[in-house]
């Protein structure tokens, strides 16, 4: 049976005669063999604006040629819809992209006398999606689009500059060289329940070089929820685990630096917690190995102005010599330093080193009671040297003596009486001054001005030293502070000093002999120098100054001076030095550092006056 044609009712077929035309959403123009717009609907005129009596690539392009791949011509040609993608200019002169369907309008007679163009507006949709690709290729990351299949899809820049042209491959042989899926395929996990899942993943790349990525896959769902694709996206965390397999590296080499050093290493954060604390500073502030410490309780051990200083100051703050209250109560003698702990300006605590100097206070104890001991040992033998002396000088006298009575000389009697009586009075004034030198002056330290000891021998000398004509000049740069010096067996040996540089003043032959006096401080060492221009020493009779009873003044010395001067020295925890030449002078220097000083007397100067 026949099916009749419906139509539609004559309203219906009236309004879509009249209006379909202008309701279409899309831009319709209808186009003759000319090129000329012939007809128009109002989506058509809001795009590209007024079209009557115009040319398409006018409207279109706005160009007065026509344009080069016409698809209006085309349809002309062969008849047949083309649909082709382009871009124009709207009625304000903005770009457009549209999708252009070219419809030839066929005759009964099969004439082509018009085309129909119908451009649906694509601008906003192809922004979106150029952003989108823009985005997707410009990520810091590899992006990968991945099938059921797991095949690469598609890949962003970064994945193909990192892989190379991966679309097409599976995933696993392209970025693995595996033969079948992993088995922690984060990938197949989302596959399997629709989340997100991460992962860490090791990937060959285009360079043949390995590389550890942290991986996240998710879905790539429709409006209706299903998916049949997921993106992964890659992150290069080679470097950072470098990064952190050195800092793991430092962190372990400076753990067991500060764990093995033989120097107390601790710290205190911006809370004030004591965050480190090393087995040596433990044994120095005498901690148990687990007992805690607060850093109230530390800064109560740590000199209070030190721990202070550091707290405030911008640099190290460094203490060569102080002392510590350990837990026990006790005194150390220690070495401090301490720095606060910044970045970016933001103070992170502090950090500090401390050294137990107690070892070494009892070296340098031990050092200067050797010291002492080669004084001793040296004075021994000058003894020796000089008793041998007199005795061949006694032994001289009997000969001259004995002889005499033998052949009945009355002169050579006379002169071994002679040299008897002399030699008999050089042993009683050596014996008395060894006997004064042997004894010697306990040291009895007091708090003492430096200075005011050496001012006083050059004014005890400046009569004598003026009588002379000799300038006798005392030269103090600045003031000294106390320190801890017996005054008067400091002011024995400045006195021996002085009066040996006035003596070689007197037997030189300068026209302006003078003796200076200097005191001063210089790296925490109180030093005296005694200058003069006398007639200087050559080299044997310094190398024997110090080390035997040698004089040079004959009868009239004894030889002790310069070694009770030296003796003195010594006990004060100091040295001497001469520096001499022949006809230009003299200078002995003696140092005394403030460290080595011997302690303050506690007996009180009653006491001390009435012993």
């Amino acid at each position: 049976m026949n099916k009749t044609a419906t139509h539609p009712p004559k309203e219906l077929a009236a309004w879509l005669q009249d209006n379909l035309f202008h309701a279409v959403p899309m831009a319709i123009a209808v186009i003759d063999r000319n090129f000329d717009l012939i007809y128009a609907n109002r989506a058509f005129e809001q795009i590209f604006g007024d079209w009557q009596g115009r040319k398409c690539h006018t409207v279109y392009k706005g160009q007065a040629a026509m344009c080069p791949q016409c698809k209006g011509t085309q349809a002309f040609r062969e008849g047949r819809t083309l649909v082709h993608e382009e871009v124009g200019l709207d009625k304000h002169g903005g770009l457009r992209r549209y999708i252009k369907h070219t419809v030839p309008l066929i005759t009964e007679q099969g004439d082509i006398p018009y085309v129909i163009e119908m451009c649906t507006d694509i601008t906003e949709a192809e922004q979106i999606r150029r952003e989108y690709q823009l985005l997707f290729d410009q990520v810091p990351c590899s992006v990968l689009i991945i099938d059921k299949d797991y095949r690469i899809v598609k890949t962003n820049a970064q994945a193909r500059r990192m892989l190379g042209d991966l679309e097409g491959r599976h995933c696993y042989r392209g970025l693995k060289g595996f033969d079948s899926k992993c088995k922690e395929c984060t990938a197949r996990q989302t596959f399997e329940d629709g989340q997100l899942h991460t992962g860490h993943h090791i990937w060959r790349t285009r360079k043949d070089e390995t590389v550890h990525l942290h991986v996240i896959t998710v879905p790539l769902q429709v409006s209706d929820g299903s998916f049949d694709m997921v993106m992964e996206m890659a992150v290069d965390v080679t470097q950072t685990l470098k990064l952190q397999d050195g800092l793991r590296f430092a962190h372990s080499f400076l753990e067991t630096i500060i764990t093995t050093s033989m120097d107390g290493i601790f710290a205190v954060d911006a809370g004030g917690n004591v965050s480190i604390f090393n087995p040596a500073a433990r044994n120095i502030f005498a901690l148990r190995p687990n007992q805690q410490i607060s850093g109230d309780e530390l800064s109560g051990m740590l000199p209070a102005e030190f721990f202070k200083q550091v707290n405030t100051a911008a640099g190290q703050i460094y203490s060569p010599e102080t002392e510590i209250t350990n837990a026990a109560g006790q005194k150390v003698p220690v070495r401090l330093a301490g720095n606060q702990l910044k970045m970016d300006g933001l103070s992170m605590g502090t950090a500090f080193s401390i050294q137990n100097l107690s070892e070494l206070k009892k070296l340098e104890d031990d050092k200067l009671e050797a010291e002492r001991l080669a004084a001793v040992g040296q004075t021994v033998a000058g003894l020796a040297h000089g008793v041998k002396n007199l005795t061949t000088a006694l032994e001289g006298g009997m000969y001259m003596l004995s002889t005499g009575i033998e052949k009945g000389n009355l002169e050579r009697i006379q002169k071994g009486m002679v040299m008897l009586d002399r030699n008999t009075q050089r042993i009683s004034m050596f014996v008395k001054a060894f006997l004064s030198f042997a004894k010697g002056r306990e040291i009895k330290a007091r708090l003492n001005d430096p200075a005011e000891i050496a001012r006083e021998v050059v004014d005890m000398y400046a009569a004598r030293a003026d009588g002379l004509g000799i300038r006798l000049a005392f030269e103090l740069s600045r003031p000294l502070a106390p320190a801890a010096i017996d005054y008067e067996s400091m002011h024995e040996c400045l006195t021996n000093l002085v009066g040996n540089a006035i003596d070689a003043c007197r037997v030189s032959t300068n026209s302006a002999p003078h003796v200076t006096v200097r005191a001063f401080e210089e790296d925490e060492a109180i030093f005296y120098e005694v200058i003069d221009n006398g007639c200087g020493m050559d080299y044997e009779v310094k190398r024997k100054v110090f080390t035997t009873f040698f004089t040079t003044k004959g009868l009239g010395g004894t030889g002790l001076g310069l070694l009770m001067t030296k003796k003195i020295i010594q006990e004060h925890g100091g040295r001497i030095d001469l520096e001499s030449e022949p006809e230009k002078g003299t200078t002995f220097r003696i140092r005394l550092p403030r460290k080595r000083l011997p302690k303050v007397s506690e007996r009180p100067k009653q006491e001390e006056s009435s012993s």
